[in-house]
């Protein structure tokens, strides 16, 4: 297998960093110098974004355990019930509001909780060292963080954005044959549909991380989440046309300019767009249909131009022309879980070590208290834990080679310094493959902390047996953990997406629903975790998956309907309707929808429809709920449990 020269590049990087940083801090004579290599080993990440964003969260979350050390500390002198019984505690809260957040930041709420214990729970029984073991802490961590963040612009680390764009482009190569084929035969795959927005989710992440990619990452991420949220409109209007009849006049005029504009010309396709809805405007009798295809047309278009706006954004660091805030989309179910399974595990391992009498068991007890914060912010808390146990032999040989062979014969830092090079460059190695990467990366914080390496070393086997049994224990502990103290399993996800969504039409429908990207980006979010869940060979529902699709067209259709009719309030005759025309939208009768659009384009009087957008826009959003109550009444009927009869929706 070739491995890439960025990928060796990187390799080299970490292990420079972690020689510096290690140096760095037996000069300077810290206690627990180790964690400044650890640090790089944590912060060593191919992309000079990725590190920068994790070591600002990581510096955050340390001075947050840090202080938190210091109150549980002085609330609880030489009481060590009471001071586990906080950690504890406090763990639970750190993992709950982890299970909220995203990427780094949830890697950030976890370690504010076990920095406490490496601080305040490893003092257990000698209090008055708290303080001095929280300062060598901040400062070796400041240290490893300096050390990366220097490396990382000498050396030239490759910035995010450059990645992120590929990522971007092929999506949206994927999103053009997509629509070619909607538009081309009219036919809709809700498979291809789900797998699109998944994917579209699924850069969150990288998005997040290119803000502190450089100097103009705030632009440049404004400009990615712009283009990602462009992709996701363009998806679900291809959706909604798709609903429509090919052989249409209409239908195959808008299709035909949609196509153009997929080849760029959205510009001549936005022109004629626009004389054929004032043509359709200015007759006698209005067809709402043909209208509210053109407008969806017109809204492709736009998308398309955002997506390229975007995209030049995020190519060249200016400001977009627009920037989406968009929030999380987390459950307190599965937050209740983690924190629960997070607290059981704890305890019950605190119980087994006070009754086997372990010597220095308390740092077994840190041990599992980090491994069980990190599965928590992992996909899969279960797949964690079997790659660190993957991980962990091999850091323990390593250790134990490097330790008691290759240092036994001289204290000399140079022997250390490439000792230790063949086992971090081949952890950072197994980045060329995303599958196994995590697991070189955990064999490098294993090495490092097993390790431990100091000034002046010490040599003591059973020291360093104890330090591995108790990792192993962690291990098993974690992996019990995420097996049996209630587990997460796919269909809790599964069913954790279809509650979601069902909620989210309830309030769409009763116009609750405010931002329209942030409630598109939540919908693609929850069929990403669905998609996540039903991997094919894993209980995969096609039906269920079109049925989420349709109730989330319809959320959108329903909460844009709203939106646009408050708009309109300024005209007296729509603003004293508006009542009944969301009376109309909370009745689920397609027939109805369609009249009331019809009303609301008769107001427009032939008139130029730049002055009547609101209604234009309203007129074509219910048009739109009308279509896909039409299309799939009955599966929308029984995923969501809609009375047809009384017009609640119920979840």
């Amino acid at each position: 297998m070739r491995i890439p020269v960025h990928i060796w590049a990187y390799a080299l990087r970490t292990w420079l960093a972690a020689v510096i940083a290690l140096y760095a801090a037996f000069w300077l004579q810290l206690g627990g110098a180790s964690s400044a290599a650890v640090t790089v080993a944590i912060l060593a990440l191919p992309t000079r974004g990725a590190a920068l964003s994790k070591a600002a969260h990581r510096l955050a979350a340390t001075f947050i355990g840090a202080t938190m050390s210091i109150v549980i500390a002085g609330f609880f002198p030489g009481e060590p019930l009471g001071l586990l019984l906080s950690f504890i505690c406090w763990m639970c809260i750190c993992v709950f509001a982890a299970s909220y957040l995203r990427g780094y930041r949830a890697y950030a709420a976890v370690l504010s909780g076990y920095t406490v214990g490496i601080i305040t729970v490893a003092n257990i029984d000698t209090p008055q060292n708290v303080f001095t073991t929280m300062t060598d802490r901040v400062a070796a961590i400041t240290i490893g963080i300096l050390c990366v963040t220097i490396i990382n612009d000498v050396f030239g680390s490759p910035p995010v954005w450059s990645g992120l764009d590929r990522k971007i482009s092929d999506i949206w190569r994927d999103v053009r044959e997509y629509a070619r084929g909607v538009l081309s035969k009219g036919e809709d795959n809700p498979e291809t549909a789900g797998a699109l927005l998944s994917q579209i989710a699924g850069l969150r992440e990288d998005i997040d991380v290119v803000g502190h990619d450089m100097a103009d990452g705030r632009h440049r991420a404004a400009g990615a989440r712009s283009a990602m949220m462009a992709l996701l409109e363009m998806v679900y209007v291809l959706r909604r046309l798709s609903l429509s009849k090919c052989e249409d006049p209409i239908a195959v005029s808008v299709r035909a300019q949609c196509l153009a504009a997929l080849d760029d010309e959205e510009l001549e396709a936005s022109t004629l767009l626009s004389r054929l809805r004032e043509s359709e405007l200015s007759r006698q009798n209005i067809v709402v249909g043909a209208v509210a295809q053109v407008q969806q047309a017109i809204r492709f278009v736009e998308s398309k131009g955002l997506y390229d706006d975007g995209m030049w954004s995020l190519r060249e660091g200016r400001p977009p022309a627009r920037d989406v805030r968009l929030r999380d989309t987390k459950a307190f179910f599965f937050a209740g879980r983690n924190a629960f399974r997070v607290g059981v595990a704890l305890s019950a391992c605190a119980i087994f070590l006070v009754l086997a009498g372990w010597p220095a068991s308390v740092a077994a007890l840190t041990i599992t208290a980090i491994l069980c914060a990190l599965s928590t912010t992992a996909q899969s808390p279960s797949k964690l834990a079997i790659g660190a146990i993957v991980a962990f032999p091999i850091a323990a040989a390593s250790a134990g080679f490097v330790q008691f062979y290759i240092l036994t014969e001289s204290q000399d830092f140079v022997r250390l310094a490439i000792a230790v090079a063949p086992i971090l460059i081949f952890g950072c190695l197994l980045s060329v493959r995303p599958q196994i990467a995590g697991i070189g990366t955990i064999m490098n914080v294993l090495f490092l902390v097993l390790l431990a390496p100091s000034n002046p070393q010490p040599y003591n086997p059973l020291n360093f047996f104890f330090e591995c049994i108790f990792v192993a224990f962690a291990l098993c502990v974690v992996l019990l953990a995420t097996r049996l103290v209630w587990p997460v399993s796919d269909l809790d996800r599964q069913l954790a997406a279809v509650r979601a969504t069902k909620r989210t039409l309830a309030a769409s429908v009763s116009g609750d629903e405010e931002s329209l990207p942030a409630l598109g980006f939540a919908l693609a979010a929850r069929v990403a975790d669905y998609v996540g869940a039903t991997a094919p060979g894993r209980g995969s529902r096609p039906h269920v998956l079109r049925a989420l699709l349709a109730t989330n067209d319809l959320s959108l259709a329903a909460a844009s309907a709203h939106l646009h009719l408050n708009q309109t309030s300024d005209d007296p005759a729509i603003r004293s309707g508006i009542g009944a025309l969301q009376r109309v939208l909370q009745s689920g009768n397609s027939r109805r929808l369609y009249a009331a659009a019809r009303s609301i384009l008769r107001r427009t009087g032939g008139r130029q429809a730049a002055s009547h957008e609101p209604l234009i826009a309203a007129a074509t959003d219910l048009w739109a709920t009308g279509l896909v109550l039409e299309d799939e009444r009955l599966l929308i009927r029984h995923f969501c449990d809609y009375n047809l009869g009384d017009g609640l929706w119920r979840v």
